[in-house]
C-alpha cells in the first residue's frame, strides 16, 4: 500500500480525508444507535432511525449524481463535509445542554443523509482519476481498508466515550472529523475531465438509463444487490438487541460486536489490497457464501465472543463483495457520467433498505434476533445461486 501512496500522492491526501471522516462516522453511528435503543428499548425504534439515515439519501441520489458530473467533485465533497460538520456540531451542543430529543435527532440524521448522498458518489467517481488504471483495485481496497479500520477503532473508542463522558463528545468528535476531511480534500488537485453537458432533469435521467444499458452487468446486479441489502439490514438492527437484550453486555458489548464486524472488513480489505487482479466472480460468490454461513453462527451463538467471531466473517464477505463490484463498475463507466451512474447505482442498490430497517425491526421484535438472522442467511444462499447464473458477470470478470 505504501507503494500505491508513493506513486499517487493526490490519492494519499484523498485517503487521509476519508480516514479522519470514517473514524468520526463510526463514533457517531454508535452514539446514534445506542442513544435510540437506550431511550426506547425497541429494535423498531432503531429501525426508524436507520430509515432516516438511508431514505433521504436514496431519494436525492439522482440529483446528487447530476451535480457530481456538472461541478468539480472536490467542491461537492467539501460542501457536503461542511454541512455535515455544522449539523453534527449542533447535535453535540444540544446533547451537552440536555436538550436533545428524538425529533431533533431524526431531523439531523435526515440532513446528514442528504449531504452524504452528494459526498459518496463524488468520492467514488473521483478515485479512478487519482490513480493509474492498474492500481484501481488496490486503491478501492485501500479505501475499504479505512471502512474496516474505523469500524474496529470507532466503536471501541466510541463505547468508551459514551460510558465515560456521554454522547455529546462523540458527536463533537464527528463534527471535527468532517472539518478535517474538508481540509484534506481541499488540498487534492482534481484531474481535468470532460464535464457532462447540462441537460434537463428528465433528460439526465434518460441519459443515465442509457449509460446503464451500455453496461448490462451493472443492471443485472441491481436486483440481487437490492435484495441482499434488504436482508442485510437485519445486522445493524439486531446488533444492539444482541448486545443488550441477549448477552446483557451494554454499550461495551455493542462496541465489541460492531468492532468485530469492522475487523472482518479490515481483513478482507487487506487481502484484496495486495492483489492486482483477483478472480472477480469467484471473490463475489465466495463473499456471499461466507456472509450466509457466518450469519448462521451469529444467530445460533450462545456467547457474545462467538457472535463477534461470526460478525468478523460477515465483515470479510461484505468487504470482498464491495471492493470487487465497485472496481468493476468504475472500469465499465465513462468518467463524464460516472458520478451520475454511481449515484443511481447506489440508490437502486439501497432502494429497499429503508423499508428493510422498519420490517427487520418489527421481525426482530417478533421472532428475536436469531430468527431474523437465519432468514437473512437463507436469502444470502439463494442470492449466491442467482448471481452465479448471471451471464454478464461471467463475460466481464477475469478469472485468475
Amino acid at each position: 500500500m505504501l507503494e500505491l501512496f508513493r506513486a499517487h500522492p493526490a490519492f494519499l491526501r484523498f485517503w487521509l480525508a476519508q480516514a479522519v471522516s470514517q473514524i468520526g462516522d463510526r463514533v457517531h453511528s454508535l452514539a446514534l444507535i445506542w442513544l435510540v435503543y437506550h431511550w426506547s428499548g425497541s429494535a423498531s425504534a432503531v429501525g426508524v432511525i436507520l430509515i432516516a439515515t438511508s431514505l433521504p439519501g436514496i431519494l436525492v441520489a439522482p440529483l446528487a449524481g447530476m451535480v457530481c458530473d456538472r461541478y468539480p467533485r472536490r467542491l461537492v465533497m467539501i460542501c457536503a463535509d461542511l454541512v455535515r460538520a455544522l449539523v453534527v456540531g449542533a447535535l453535540a451542543w444540544l446533547a451537552h445542554g440536555g436538550a436533545l430529543a428524538l425529533p431533533e435527532l431524526i431531523a439531523a440524521t435526515v440532513v446528514i443523509s442528504i449531504a452524504s448522498a452528494f459526498f459518496n458518489p463524488a468520492a467514488l467517481a473521483m478515485v479512478p482519476g487519482l490513480v493509474a488504471p492498474a492500481a484501481l483495485l488496490r486503491a478501492n481496497a485501500a479505501s475499504q481498508l479505512l471502512v474496516g479500520a474505523s469500524a474496529v477503532a470507532g466503536p471501541l473508542f466510541g463505547s468508551a466515550l459514551i460510558a465515560l463522558i456521554g454522547v455529546a463528545l462523540a458527536f463533537a468528535i464527528n463534527a471535527v472529523s468532517f472539518l478535517l476531511s474538508a481540509l484534506f480534500i481541499a488540498s487534492v488537485r482534481e484531474p481535468a475531465r470532460r464535464v457532462a453537458p447540462r441537460l434537463g432533469f428528465w433528460s439526465e435521467l434518460r441519459a443515465g438509463r442509457e449509460a446503464l444499458r451500455r453496461a448490462p452487468l451493472i443492471g443485472a446486479l441491481m436486483g440481487p444487490v437490492a435484495v441482499v441489502n434488504f436482508f442485510f439490514a437485519a445486522v445493524p438492527v439486531v446488533t444492539p438487541v444482541l448486545a443488550e437484550g441477549v448477552h446483557d453486555a451494554g454499550a461495551a458489548g455493542l462496541g465489541l460486536l460492531m468492532a468485530c464486524f469492522g475487523a472482518g472488513m479490515l481483513g478482507g480489505s487487506l487481502a484484496l489490497s495486495t492483489r492486482h487482479r483477483p478472480g472477480e466472480r469467484r471473490v463475489v460468490l465466495a463473499g456471499f457464501l461466507v456472509m450466509a454461513g457466518c450469519l448462521v453462527v451469529v444467530a445460533l451463538s450462545p456467547w457474545l465472543a462467538l457472535a463477534g467471531a461470526g460478525l468478523v466473517g460477515v465483515g470479510v464477505g461484505l468487504s470482498a463483495i464491495n471492493i470487487t463490484l465497485i472496481t468493476l463498475f468504475q472500469r465499465l463507466l465513462e468518467d463524464a457520467s460516472r458520478g451520475k451512474i454511481m449515484a443511481l447505482v447506489t440508490a437502486l442498490a439501497l432502494s429497499l433498505q429503508p423499508l428493510a430497517y422498519g420490517v427487520m425491526g418489527v421481525v426482530t421484535d417478533l421472532i428475536r434476533p436469531g430468527g431474523a438472522l437465519l432468514v437473512s442467511a437463507a436469502v444470502m444462499l439463494l442470492i449466491t445461486l442467482w448471481v452465479a447464473r448471471l451471464q454478464a458477470l461471467k463475460e466481464v470478470c477475469v478469472e485468475s
